[in-house]
């Protein structure tokens, strides 16, 4: 069943819940079925009573009753009796276009919806059926324009609204009067952009919104985060470490090889999605030492206090091209491990690539390696790392000091 179906049918049974009718177009566009999705996700809500203020008197009484009254003729007294006591009261004009759409006279719900929005800006309930008939009739930017004042006064309605529109936004009209209105950064532009996030959205319509919101203004740290995250679900890895890249200053960037920062020059280590990861576990130690590198100025140590680890840090995150390819690296193992320590290169989806073991030398002393290997074109994203795989428990408890440095990858001419 489609989306536009579901939220159709859904909206029907709310319909015959709470004994009101809104008519919904079978012949909808597809921005259309944005506002049968976002209706039908939180459709209770168009006829809840707010009852925070203690229970409503006089006219209010009246209006309350909106989603009880299944006789359109009753729903119109009632309107038009609080509009005896309040004549420019908004929710009675509500009350009798939903009184007019129930008898299926929509063009006349039309106009009494629009009086109830111009006299009541804030009356959410009106403008979800502005919205829905803006989209029906193809009115996309006054959709938008209505679905950003309903987010702006009803912020609890965020997140059924905004997960129900990010998987609508691969409509190219419908993106571009998003972006309008994202681009003047609204309250919920951040709420948007986690719901871009989501595992559900095509990534590649995710992509599409942030780079055309790009071309607006500069993106937020928030934005720029996910847009990295979005390009690497839709297997242009590449593209978001470039992405990832441009957040960086100038002497940053320099340090960005296929391994970034491999030789560990960065005096302040930075973070982000393709910079090292330091979190090697329990029963180790990780900093960066001055003085003491096979070149540059500094070099990793990794000092071991005796208790069983679990090796798998540093990592990074690769995005190397399919081809052939050589990782080299500098160590000097002072420690008592049973076996090699290993640098690790995998598809990020499974399966190693390459294993350069650092097999400790007779003497203690800096050591180059390196191996060949091979990236598929169907292995997109990549990861580094290093670990110790032991055969025993007792294996795994080591001490002493290992220093890594001059880690690289670099494209092989064979």
């Amino acid at each position: 069943m489609s989306i536009m179906a579901t939220g159709t049918a859904v909206m029907r049974q709310r319909t015959r819940d709470d004994g009101a009718s809104l008519r919904l177009s079978r012949s909808r566009m597809l921005a259309g079925s944005v506002a049968a999705v976002l209706l039908a996700s939180c459709g209770w809500w168009l006829f809840r009573v707010d009852t925070m203020h203690g229970a409503p008197l006089g006219p209010d009484r009246l209006l309350a009753d909106e989603g009880k009254i299944e006789a359109p003729a009753v729903m119109e007294a009632h309107g038009r009796a609080a509009l005896r006591d309040r004549p420019v009261d908004g929710p009675a004009y509500r009350v009798l276009g939903l009184s007019a759409a129930a008898r299926g006279d929509g063009e006349r719900a039309i106009q009494l919806y629009r009086i109830a929005v111009r006299r009541d800006p804030r009356d959410w309930k009106a403008r979800a059926f502005l919205m829905d008939e803006a989209f029906r009739r193809g009115g996309v930017d006054e959709g938008v324009t209505h679905l950003d004042a309903i987010l702006r006064v009803a912020p609890d309605l965020a997140e059924p609204l905004l997960h129900a529109l990010a998987a609508e936004l691969g409509d190219s009209r419908l993106r571009r009067s998003v972006v309008d209105i994202v681009a003047a950064d609204p309250p919920w532009a951040s709420r948007l952009m986690e719901a871009l996030r989501d595992s559900s959205v095509d990534p590649t319509v995710a992509v599409a919104f942030i780079e055309d919101l790009s071309t607006r203004r500069t993106l937020a740290p928030l934005e720029h985060s996910i847009l990295i995250d979005v390009l690497s679900r839709a297997g242009r890895a590449g593209d978001a470490r470039l992405a990832w890249l441009a957040t960086l200053g100038p002497r940053e960037r320099a340090l960005a090889g296929n391994v970034f920062d491999g030789g560990f020059e960065e005096r302040t280590p930075i973070t982000g999605e393709f910079a090292w990861s330091w979190d090697a576990g329990p029963g180790t130690d990780v900093s960066l030492e001055q003085g003491n590198a096979a070149s540059g100025q500094q070099a990793l140590r990794i000092d071991f206090n005796g208790r069983a680890v679990t090796l798998r840090a540093p990592s990074q995150r690769l995005a190397l091209a399919p081809g052939r390819y050589v990782l080299s690296s500098a160590f000097d193992d002072r420690t008592d491990a049973s076996q090699p320590f290993a640098l690790i290169v995998g598809c990020a989806s499974g399966g190693d690539l390459a294993r350069l073991e650092l097999t400790r030398q007779a003497r203690s002393s800096w050591t180059q390696v390196s191996a060949s290997f091979e990236v598929p074109s169907e292995c997109t994203q990549q990861r580094i790392w290093l670990v110790l795989r032991s055969r025993s428990m007792a294996g795994a408890q080591v001490t002493g000091t290992l220093h890594l440095d001059d880690v690289g990858i670099r494209n092989s001419l064979q």
